[in-house]
């Protein structure tokens, strides 16, 4: 198999046409053509529906595009470990949107303080999708969580840590301090919407009481949904540090759950070998490592009333 025959077939499908495609690698829209079509000759398949103006990929073409840009990352990593061993040049890392709050500017920061070569562009998706992306090599690395339950394949995933998330209610609520699962019934939510892995231990603990997790609200961010919660809108799921450094943390409280314990393991994962970029991915995971240790703490909100010392943090 041809590289350039690959570089072709990849350059038609981003830029949408052949003339783009020659256009950007220098070359004349028949040679980009021979490129392609000896590239389905060697795989024995059609990469292109060619009735269509712009060409697309066919079902088969959609599949060997992915594959093909894996190959060119994986030949572009080649050539900078080869001639380098300062990292230099674009990283791509993804971030669940569970931590994404707590840990995109530190993470940013460390990199650009450790490895000021590096140009980093973080993603912020679903664990699931960033694990679909690794796969397809459209990522170099990614931070994603997953329940404790379900470790994942040592050999390209490591421990990071894990995130628990407190029940937070109105600094008035009438909810007692200390309650069961089956309290919560019939509550109103502030909460992440589906995909999330702390909604979906909501749900299913729930579910098993015979009641449904009541939504007066989704959205990402810790920060917005304190806002709502203190408002009086609802209650939520929130991780501890966020809660502390929160300007609305005096105006809420925690509520302990004894038979609700919610927990992600956040794990850093990898498309492979990264060489000279080891040290950037080592720097985001140390950011997370930080978050989650910090966040592991006691809780010490616990029953506290508004304005209290223990409610300040």
């Amino acid at each position: 198999m041809n590289l350039e025959d690959v570089r072709a077939f990849v350059a038609v499908v981003d830029t949408g046409s052949v003339g783009k495609a020659a256009l950007c690698l220098n070359l004349t829209q028949p040679a980009v053509s021979r490129r392609v079509q000896r590239l389905e000759e060697t795989l024995g398949v059609t990469l292109l529906d060619r009735e269509c103006k712009p060409a697309r990929p066919t079902r088969a073409g959609d599949t060997a595009y992915r594959r093909c840009v894996a190959v060119l990352r994986a030949a572009e990593a080649l050539t900078r470990d080869s001639r380098s061993t300062v990292a230099a040049g674009p990283l791509r890392v993804g971030l669940t949107l569970a931590l994404s709050e707590a840990v995109l500017a530190p993470a940013i920061e460390a990199v650009r303080s450790l490895c000021p070569g590096v140009s980093l562009r973080l993603v912020v998706d679903r664990s699931s999708v960033l694990r679909r992306q690794i796969a397809d090599g459209q990522l170099d690395a990614a931070v994603v969580a997953e329940k404790p339950e379900r470790p994942l394949d040592p050999g390209h995933a490591t421990p990071l840590g894990t995130e628990r998330v407190l029940v937070v209610v109105p600094a008035d609520s009438p909810l007692p301090s200390r309650t069961t699962i089956a309290g919560l019934a019939g509550q109103h939510w502030v909460i992440n919407p589906d995909g999330c892995g702390f909604r979906a231990q909501l749900d299913r603990a729930l579910a098993d009481r015979g009641a449904p997790v009541e939504v007066v609200a989704e959205t990402w961010g810790a920060g917005l949904q304190l806002a709502l919660i203190a408002r009086g809108l609802g209650i939520g799921l929130i991780p501890e540090r966020l809660l502390a450094e929160s300007p609305w943390h005096e105006t809420v409280r925690v509520v302990t759950v004894d038979d609700f314990a919610p927990a992600l393991t956040a794990w850093m994962v990898t498309a492979g070998p990264l060489g000279p970029f080891d040290a950037a991915i080592e720097a985001i995971a140390a950011t997370v490592r930080g978050f989650l240790e910090e966040d592991a703490m006691p809780a010490s909100f616990s029953a506290s009333p508004r304005g209290s010392p223990s409610a300040a943090g």
